[in-house]
């Protein structure tokens, strides 16, 4: 087995526990417990943001490092909403590995440069993005933010010190 389906498979195991809670706790169709224990959160409570120091980033949230990757999965993501807010598709599209895979409410599952490009051309954000969460847990990271009732969930591979958004998954919570 790859090193990568391994990574892969071990975010997954840890954010699904977290995503159903997050969802249940959205809309009111389970029971999160409050100050319950999560992958992202040992203690129950919000520890703030932990980013994985790379090579040439300072530890902030700085979009780039010396060499001009991305070093943070949280400056990629607050770079992709910017890019959708500005109607730059192609540019957000460009965020994504090789293999990246987009699933927006509403629209087809998107895989590869083209159809990833066509799925963001008309995406707008609706006010500002708020990241909830960011984790990087060596060569893969998870981030989850909100844009006004939109949910976003992202999982982000690090490619050679630049960090690129692997999966991504977005829909609109239940009012």
């Amino acid at each position: 087995m790859s090193m990568k389906f391994l990574s892969r498979g071990l975010l997954l195991a840890m954010t699904v526990p977290a995503l159903l809670t997050a969802g249940c706790a959205a809309t009111g169709s389970g029971q999160a417990m409050e100050g319950a224990a999560s992958p992202a959160s040992p203690t129950g409570t919000d520890t703030g943001m932990y980013e994985s120091p790379m090579p040439g980033d300072s530890g902030t949230a700085s979009p780039t490092g010396t060499a001009g990757a991305m070093t943070s999965p949280r400056a990629v993501v607050e770079q992709f909403y910017k890019a959708l807010d500005d109607g730059e598709a192609q540019k957000a599209a460009k965020m994504f590995t090789s293999d990246g895979v987009a699933a927006v409410q509403g629209k087809d599952t998107a895989e590869g440069m083209q159809a990833l490009t066509d799925v963001f051309e008309d995406a707008k954000v609706e006010g500002t993005p708020n990241i909830e969460e960011s984790e990087a847990m060596g060569k893969a990271a998870f981030v989850s933010a909100t844009v006004d009732s939109t949910r976003g969930f992202f999982l982000l591979a690090n490619e050679g010190g630049s960090w690129k958004i692997d999966r991504y998954m977005s829909n609109s919570s239940s009012d």
